[in-house]
């Protein structure tokens, strides 16, 4: 296990807690979106479902931006991500943009990851990883993603995990943060939890920025995760 794996490792599971004695659990963590020149523009949610080694990921996403009252783009997305042993087994997500649906589905079969989307059926790696939130997971050496949006395989690099503070909900949290690049610069700030306490992608060259609301957060004064262990 390379040394960002095990960062993530670290910060995936609470100190003391294995994988194998995990009861199963489903949290929903709420985000707003901020852009930088249109304000908050719409929600993001993630439920997570965790039952030992296997995981799914409800994503939702609501976006209108406005100009004047007048709304000139709109987009919502409903998208299911299954994990089992720490791979992505399947993925099916329905984005809609402007009146257009973009559907894409994924299953893992022997021969890698097979992609159906608008564009046609690709065989991607069997560690291919999604474009979500917890892109962090992404090893610190080449690997693939899959755009959640529209299906596209593209080549991603994770690094960082640096150790930092963001605010979040006026409260001062301990994070780690990672930056992601693919076809375009992401950055991630996970809590001590492994939590997606703020994350941030770019549209035409201006940032958006996903910050968690009405979720528990460990505040300043808890102990970080220990880089490398685990």
């Amino acid at each position: 296990m390379n040394k960002s794996c095990a960062v993530i490792a670290a910060l995936l599971l609470p100190a003391g807690v294995s994988a194998a004695s995990a009861a199963p659990e489903q949290r929903t963590y709420n985000y707003t979106i901020e852009h930088a020149s249109f304000g908050n523009i719409g929600t993001f949610s993630d439920t997570v479902r965790q039952d030992g080694d296997t995981k799914r990921i409800d994503s939702k996403l609501r976006v209108a931006v406005r100009i004047l009252g007048i709304v000139v783009h709109r987009e919502e997305a409903d998208r299911t991500e299954w994990w089992r042993n720490g791979h992505l087994a399947a993925f099916h997500g329905i984005t809609t943009v402007n009146g257009t649906p973009i559907e894409v589905r994924g299953e893992a079969r022997d021969d890698g990851f097979v992609i159906t989307s608008p564009a046609g059926t690709t065989v991607a790696p069997a560690d291919i990883y999604p474009s979500s939130p917890w892109v962090a997971m992404v090893p610190n050496h080449a690997a693939m993603m899959m755009s959640t949006k529209t299906g596209k395989v593209m080549p991603a690099k994770a690094f960082g995990g640096e150790p930092t503070t963001v605010s979040v909900l006026g409260t001062e949290v301990p994070v780690h943060h990672f930056e992601v690049i693919s076809d375009k610069h992401q950055d991630v700030w996970l809590d001590g939890s492994g939590i997606p306490v703020r994350f941030r992608t770019e549209q035409s060259g201006k940032p958006i920025d996903f910050v968690l609301t009405g979720s528990p957060v460990s505040p300043v004064v808890a102990r970080p995760p220990t880089p490398g262990a685990g």
